[in-house]
């Protein structure tokens, strides 16, 4: 009988020609189907190294798997376990058959031989199982940045020199993923985050060992981190003729703002630009704020004419850190200049159209308004030393003095008005009046 020994050589090589040859009949053959990762043995001394297979379980349950396989023969199976503290191989199980699997195998060296077709042959493998207990924590958290931090333990992973039964310890190598949601993040054990999300956050961490066992564990972020935004309406009425609201202007600001504190809201509402651009000439220090408000959603009157700009700071507080936002408007609020027009032709025929001498203003403080006829008598005033804009209609002349309807022609208009911006509106002409 020829005996080949394949625990130094022949084991290696058949596993390669079984694979990459499958044509051949040299089938026998020691693997595993059920392993996580494998990989190979680097003993110190011993001449031939063997294969690692890893088998992932709960800690202290043993679910290493090895099947042994003739070329198809039915054969008796030798299973032998290495014993570091002899440095043999005792014996372990026996089987007959082509093929014997061997189930919820605990750590070791496994050797399986037997002979098949006068042939003997000998086949090594380590079982090591595996398992991984991962955390996730938060280790720092600020207004502008925040750090995660991981840590893991795993299975202990060695084997033994089968010369002298040297142990060989093997790093778990754990590897670290980092997750919100399914959105993959970073590859680092303990990451920083710069800009922390504004919403609470759940991060999970995968961490995964040599062994290819992976569990993940997961932190629950509050943030601290507000988002400061709003916006801003008038309900004045809006005239097509007008992109801007004229003076004075009723502004309600919509608080936009995300992750923030009620009752911690600080609006600051800056001067006119004109003003400051004029006052920022020189070398004194200047207040640039018109007013500051701390509601949650103000309601705000631009008495005057002019541009502002509009700040909101928002907060949030967790535990002791309280962080802040700022928010600036875009574009500047524009309360409209003042202005006034008069229409050179009204009609009083009572068709409802163009029936009243109706006056054109904006942003005005005070309106002083005078019709007079050919002979220079007053037919119509109107006086106002605090003339809003709904008061448009007030001023109107109908046309008629002591409900008498006027003659037809030409009229003579004066008006002396003083605008919110400052500006004093003097104006003088003619009206026709048709019926």
């Amino acid at each position: 009988m020829k005996a080949v020994n394949r625990k130094y050589f022949l084991a290696p090589l058949l596993l390669t020609l079984c694979f990459s040859l499958p044509g051949r009949l040299m089938a026998q053959s020691l693997t595993s189907g059920s392993a996580s990762n494998k990989e190979n043995t680097a003993y110190p001394v011993f001449a031939v190294n063997d294969p690692i297979y890893y088998f992932c379980s709960q800690q202290g349950v043993p679910s290493g798997s090895l099947t042994a396989r003739s070329a198809g023969s039915s054969v008796s199976f030798l299973w032998e376990k290495f014993d570091p503290a002899t440095i043999k191989f005792l014996n372990y199980s026996n089987f007959t058959g082509s093929v014997s699997t061997l189930n919820n195998l605990a750590d070791g060296c496994y050797r399986a031989s037997f002979t098949e077709n006068g042939t003997n042959y000998i086949f090594r493998a380590w079982v090591m199982n595996g398992w991984v207990t991962p955390t996730a924590t938060i280790t720092q958290s600020t207004c502008t940045f925040l750090r995660l931090s991981s840590s893991a333990t795993s299975a202990g992973y060695q084997y033994y020199d089968l010369s002298n039964g040297k142990v060989v310890v093997l790093t778990p190598n754990f590897q670290y993923r980092w997750y919100v949601g399914t959105q993959y993040i970073v590859s680092v054990q303990n990451p920083l985050i710069s800009s922390p999300p504004s919403q609470n956050t759940l991060y999970r961490v995968e961490v995964t060992d040599r062994a290819g066992c992976m569990k993940s564990a997961e932190v629950n972020y509050v943030s601290p981190i507000p988002v400061a935004k709003f916006s801003w309406s008038t309900p004045q009425q809006n005239d097509p003729q007008y992109v801007f609201p004229q003076a004075p202007a009723n502004i309600d600001f919509k608080n936009l703002s995300e992750n923030s504190d009620p009752g911690k809201f600080e609006w600051y509402l800056f001067k006119d630009r004109a003003i400051l651009d004029k006052l920022g000439g020189g070398t004194t220090q200047i207040d640039s704020f018109q007013t500051v408000i701390y509601d949650d959603n103000p309601l705000y009157t631009y008495e005057l004419s002019g541009k502002y700009k509009v700040k909101l700071v928002a907060s949030k507080t967790v535990q002791s850190l309280t962080c802040r936002d700022t928010f600036y408007l875009p574009q500047e609020i524009i309360v409209d200049t003042s202005l006034v027009k008069v229409t050179p032709v009204f009609t009083p025929n009572g068709d409802g159209v163009n029936d009243k001498l109706i006056i054109k203003t904006r942003s005005l403080e005070s309106l002083e308004f005078s019709v007079l006829n050919r002979w220079g008598k007053v037919v119509h005033h109107y006086s106002s030393a605090n003339f809003l804009p709904e008061d448009t209609e007030i001023a109107a002349w109908d046309g008629r003095v002591n409900g008498k309807l006027c003659p037809a022609g030409v009229y003579f208009y004066v008006i002396d008005a003083q605008g919110r911006d400052g500006v004093r509106r003097r104006s003088k002409g003619f009206v026709e009046m048709i019926w």
